[in-house]
């Protein structure tokens, strides 16, 4: 398994431009160099600082339709640069996300849309996916947001849960019964009792959470869990962060990082 982050960030980063420093671009990760998760505004930027080879992604899975998850611009973007003769990339978003989107027509025999929504499973290659319910509103009347365990041909198994606060029950019942190789937890509250939780998690959320899933053998003792989405303005600094949750469990996801195992 390889997980690759791209970016890492809430939407409240700034862009950094070519180079993300200290910073963070949005949310988006690459697993296995051929399977991406979530496309944003920076997204572009951040495969080509971190030498992402673009003829070897196949598919894309949209988590939801805010920008800084998916942008057709960055798609497309990517979708050009691939070698013509490969077969077109595929992109599943949201259902009803896909009648505010269109492929140019120079794009046409180069990408591919494919709506779905949660609850829906597909096949990704060898990859199997399936979605769940997000609770995270979005303000386009009938899109929907959605979480993604992947199971891999090698046996390993993922969940991405960025964006979302408190998981809805039939996405509890689901993941209950389902074994979590590697999570990727949404943290874009930090430690603050913000707001926002309405849509997101803080640590605490997630520490509840794992508690929950650990005493039903979701999770298990060899369980990687990073934490991801993380706000500008509502999360501490990254090195005291990173020890923070290190002593949790959890490893504080940054831009570029690849773990491999």
């Amino acid at each position: 398994m390889k997980l690759h982050f791209l970016g890492t960030g809430a939407a409240d980063w700034p862009n950094p431009g070519k180079k993300v420093g200290e910073g963070r671009r949005m949310s988006s990760m690459v697993v296995n160099d051929s399977l991406m998760i979530d496309c944003g505004t920076m997204t572009m930027d951040a495969v080509d600082e971190f030498n992402v080879d673009v003829n070897k992604l196949r598919n894309v899975i949209i988590s939801h339709p805010h920008g800084d998850h998916f942008n057709m611009n960055e798609l497309c973007a990517i979708a050009a640069r691939r070698d013509s003769a490969l077969p077109p990339l595929s992109i599943y978003v949201n259902k009803k996300a896909i009648e505010r989107s269109t492929i140019p027509p120079e794009l046409a025999n180069r990408m591919t849309l494919i709506g779905f929504e949660p609850g829906d499973v597909f096949q990704c290659d060898n990859v199997k996916v399936t979605t769940l319910t997000a609770n995270h509103e979005l303000e386009h009347p009938g899109e929907l947001a959605a979480h993604f365990y992947i199971e891999f041909p090698e046996g390993k198994t993922m969940f991405y849960a960025l964006d979302g606060a408190w998981f809805v029950p039939d996405t509890w019942r689901f993941l209950q019964k389902h074994r979590m190789d590697f999570i990727v937890w949404e943290l874009t509250c930090g430690n603050l009792a913000d707001w926002r939780l309405w849509a997101h998690c803080n640590l605490g959320m997630v520490k509840l959470m794992t508690d929950a899933f650990r005493f039903d053998g979701s999770i298990h003792d060899q369980t990687v869990m990073f934490c991801s989405h993380l706000a500008r303005t509502l999360c501490p600094p990254a090195d005291l962060y990173a020890r923070e949750l290190k002593t949790n469990g959890y490893i504080l996801a940054n831009d570029g990082l690849v773990w491999e195992g």
